[in-house]
């Protein structure tokens, strides 16, 4: 067994972006091997009672630097990006300059706006920082593609870590996985299964909090990479038609409330093994949903390493957790985040977890209580499967309360079984 600790910002970097803008998401769930599909006998809209506006969280302490210190800027670049077919949205990248702030970054907010699109599901987009750090905002590699398809008419999308709803997932027997957008509101930033966008999009793994970014220079060439996924048809199309824009804080110094911690390993013969594993139920573990309970899916030994973490937090904290399966091969690796370990039974003491199995990025997030310690485990899916490389971040703003939660079904898709 080979592991290595790092504590670090960027994951290693990812397989080279895909050829062409084909994307064909590479996903297992178990058990079946697929998710479900979506019909429209099975699935109802639902709306019930919120504001238009999610309200802002309040205020988080600073950890150290002065709101009195702090100026927020807004950059904006208005021209319209189009997304007529698959691919790359026509301004790609679409840059903004941003000159003459003095200070380092100490917050983030990135709005997309007046936003018309005919399934947001099929839509990814990505913030990079000057100095290279690449922040995903929404995307998966799971669409909707059976009616009724997420649907939006001019909307204007807020990413903001203070957000209290990720980018409204599909919700329900299937999976939180699809992040679809579907009005204008504040967001939290996240993408699922992130699939490499077209050269020259970078292909590093992303950060999922633009939380990342403080304490870097803000001065330089901002860049969104907006691009839309294939999938059955008819293909959809959309607009994003008044561009975007960047609200960058600035304070002479960083506070020191980004938490980030990256671990390097690999499944190899003769590591130690596990009695069985739990099974891929779809769902990832979301911050924003309520915990779920593991299910122990067989007792057939495989191998798996484990990382024990003090707690991160003196208050309660909302970790996000993306692993870099790409060097696995197959779907056979999975990821989960546990309060007490028990290798003779990896379905007790569980916390979070994926919900999938992949080839590539996947991610997941979970509340954790005040000084709360936990333990990551990685394990084969099937025994024998290996793994010659993984990597996986940890991400948390501790000076940030964790989203209300327990909101998913607000404004989204509920799944429901027909009786009779």
């Amino acid at each position: 067994m080979r592991r290595t600790a790092v504590f670090a910002s960027l994951l290693l970097s990812s397989a080279a972006a895909l050829a062409g803008p084909s994307y064909d998401a590479p996903h297992q769930a178990d058990d079946p091997a697929s998710p479900p599909a979506i019909s429209a006998a099975m699935t109802r809209l639902m709306d019930l009672t919120e504001p238009a506006m999610t309200p802002a969280a309040a205020e988080a302490p600073t950890c150290g630097v002065s709101k009195a210190l702090a100026t927020t800027t807004r950059f904006c670049n208005a021209a319209p990006l189009q997304f007529p077919g698959a691919g790359a949205a026509s301004q790609y990248p679409s840059d903004i300059v941003v000159a003459g702030l003095s200070g380092v970054v100490t917050d983030v907010k990135v709005q997309l706006l007046d936003v018309t699109h005919g399934n947001t599901s099929r839509l990814s987009a990505r913030v990079q920082h000057p100095g290279g750090q690449l922040v995903g905002l929404t995307g998966s590699g799971f669409d909707v593609d059976d009616a009724p398809l997420p649907s939006v008419l001019n909307a204007d999308w807020t990413f903001a870590d203070d957000a209290e709803v990720y980018a409204l997932p599909e919700t329900g027997i299937v999976s939180y996985a699809h992040t679809v957008p579907a009005r204008t509101n504040r967001y939290l930033p996240r993408v699922f299964a992130a699939l490499p966008l077209p050269a020259p999009a970078p292909a590093t793994t992303v950060q999922q909090m633009l939380a990342s970014l403080k304490g870097t220079n803000p001065n330089g060439t901002w860049r969104l990479w907006a691009a839309q996924y294939t999938g059955a048809e008819p293909q959809p199309s959309g607009t994003i038609s008044d561009g975007w824009c960047l609200d960058i804080t600035t304070a002479p110094v960083a506070d020191t409330c980004y938490f980030t911690a990256t671990r390097t390993g690999s499944l190899n013969a003769g590591d130690v093994q596990q009695a069985g594993r739990i099974t891929r139920d779809g769902k990832p573990s979301l911050c924003t949903a309520p915990a779920k309970t593991a299910a122990l899916e067989n007792t057939t030994a495989v191998r798996r390493d484990r990382y024990d973490f003090a707690a991160i937090s003196s208050q309660p904290v909302c970790v996000t957790v993306t692993a870099d399966f790409t060097q696995c091969g197959g779907n056979q690796t999975q990821i989960a985040m546990y309060s007490n370990y028990n290798p003779a039974t990896p379905n007790t003491g569980h916390l979070a977890d994926s919900g999938y199995s992949t080839i590539g990025s996947i991610a997941f997030s979970r509340r954790l209580a005040a000084n709360q310690a936990f333990s990551i485990v990685v394990n084969e899916v099937d025994a024998g499967a290996g793994c010659a490389q993984y990597t996986f971040r940890l991400e948390a703003n501790v000076c940030e309360a964790p989203p209300s939660g327990d909101r998913i079904f607000y404004g989204g898709f509920q799944l429901v079984i027909p009786v009779g």
